[in-house]
């Protein structure tokens, strides 16, 4: 796989990034603030998108048994699509008929779950089927790169146009954000799998045998030990890494004042920073050898290992949700939040960039043949079973402690406090889980560009 088949699968991820931020972000802090609803309304949809996320291991294995991956990702995208269009017509509906509105706003969110998985498990699948061993790493960090420059642009775009605010503007934007990303998301793909199959640098890869049951390439999957503690892994830091998704916007509205566009801009500079973060690990982890019409990539073993920039970007998000939390206490300068988002977004960054060449490098290196979708819906399944956890579980805290307490700044900063206890011990697993002798992906990493 050349590098650019690899941003044609980024720009697919830059798409499924845009398409989340609205139903993620925007209405979470409208239903909250101009709705007025509970934080546990918003939190039970967001959480619902991910339990649907669970289907992501079917994804993975109908993708395995067909190897006709493109097909699963463009119908994921159309259902997100969708999914987003309908979520956005909730909210007015919510404000006029509040029952009908929240059983479209269930339904909504359930479509962009669908969506989500799948896209996201067979467009992974994907890569590490078809990438070299020695790309994996780099292959990961730049598509994850790509959504999250999705999820960036997006937040501050949407921001910037969405003021002043109305119902029919969001439904405009919505629609035609859904409309671009299909578009895109089709001319990447248009036959990049079927050139995959049949380049000369690519090994043939025949679909797994029908006959296997999708139990049993579950069970073949999990009887493999890297595969299974990878699984309890993301199960423990991706619940840490969600805690804040649902409150931080909800937070800068109701204790910094923050009107809907300014805290939509201020998840855009927590992607931001994410993206920031990935791009200087990747930037310390390799070394760029150009020569006449090529550019080669090796390891640079002077700056770490993946393994460091996990556990340190674990701390430094820890670091970022205390730091958050005393803000909110203080009463600083709205300005300040600003910058520690951004910094939280870089913590998050150098966090993701650990994990992601893991990832992919243990995706394809299994006993069990061909089943890189399988081990990608497992690990999917994992990460959104944490998140649907992490997410109800951190709107539930603030509505019961919002009870509780008088002191709105106090109530949030508990919880912030609670995701930063999280990652700490997020921190310590890794050291423990990923072993210092484990096997690092991106060795002799070379991949040439003519």
């Amino acid at each position: 796989m050349n590098w650019l088949s690899i941003l044609r699968l980024g720009l697919v991820q830059l798409c499924i990034g845009s398409s989340v931020v609205i139903p993620l972000s925007t209405l979470n802090r409208l239903m909250k603030v101009e709705l007025g609803l509970p934080a546990t309304i918003a939190g039970f949809l967001i959480a619902l998108h991910y339990a649907v996320q669970l289907t992501r291991v079917n994804w993975g294995h109908l993708s395995d048994k067909t190897q006709n991956r493109t097909q699963w990702i463009i119908f994921g995208m159309l259902i997100l699509g969708i999914g987003g269009i309908l979520a956005s017509i909730s909210i007015p509906l919510i404000e006029s008929r509040f029952a009908q509105g929240i059983l479209l706003a269930i339904f909504s969110y359930s479509l962009i779950g669908f969506g989500v998985g799948a896209a996201g498990t067979p467009l992974l699948a994907l890569l590490a089927s078809y990438s070299s061993k020695s790309q994996k790493g780099f292959a990961a960090s730049i598509t994850f790169l790509m959504m999250i420059l999705g999820l960036a642009i997006t937040g501050i775009t949407v921001g910037i146009i969405l003021d002043p605010y109305s119902h029919q503007k969001l439904i405009q934007i919505t629609s035609s954000l859904a409309a671009i990303t299909s578009i895109i998301s089709f001319l990447s793909l248009r036959n990049l799998e079927k050139s995959l199959q049949n380049s000369s640098y690519t090994l043939k890869r025949d679909a797994i045998s029908s006959n296997v049951s999708f139990i049993e390439g579950i069970k073949k999957v999990w009887m493999e030990r890297e595969a299974r503690l990878f699984t309890i892994f993301i199960f423990i830091s991706m619940g840490a890494f969600s805690m804040q998704d649902p409150i931080l916007e909800p937070f800068a509205g109701e204790v910094f004042g923050f009107a809907v566009g300014e805290s939509t801009k201020l998840d855009g500079f927590h992607k931001i920073g994410t993206l920031i973060g990935i791009i200087s690990i990747v930037l310390c982890l390799a070394k760029f050898r150009f020569g006449f019409g090529s550019l080669s990539i090796v390891k640079n073993e002077r700056w770490g290992s993946e393994r460091l920039w996990l556990i340190t970007g674990c701390l430094f998000s820890a670091l970022s949700l205390l730091t958050i939390s005393f803000l909110g206490l203080t009463f600083t300068e709205p300005g300040i939040l600003n910058s520690v988002v951004f910094f939280f977004g870089i913590s998050n960054g150098v966090f993701t960039a650990g994990i992601l060449g893991t990832m992919l490098h243990l995706a394809s290196k299994g006993s069990s043949d061909n089943r890189e979708g399988t081990r990608m819906g497992i690990w999917g399944a994992a990460q959104a079973y944490a998140t649907m956890t992490a997410v109800f579980f951190s709107t539930l805290l603030v509505d019961i402690l919002g009870l509780m307490m008088s002191s709105i700044p106090s109530v949030y900063g508990i919880v912030f406090l609670t995701a930063a206890s999280f990652f700490i011990a997020s921190a310590y697993l890794g050291s423990i889980i990923i072993r210092k002798d484990a096997p690092e992906p991106n060795q002799n990493i070379l991949q040439s560009v003519s």
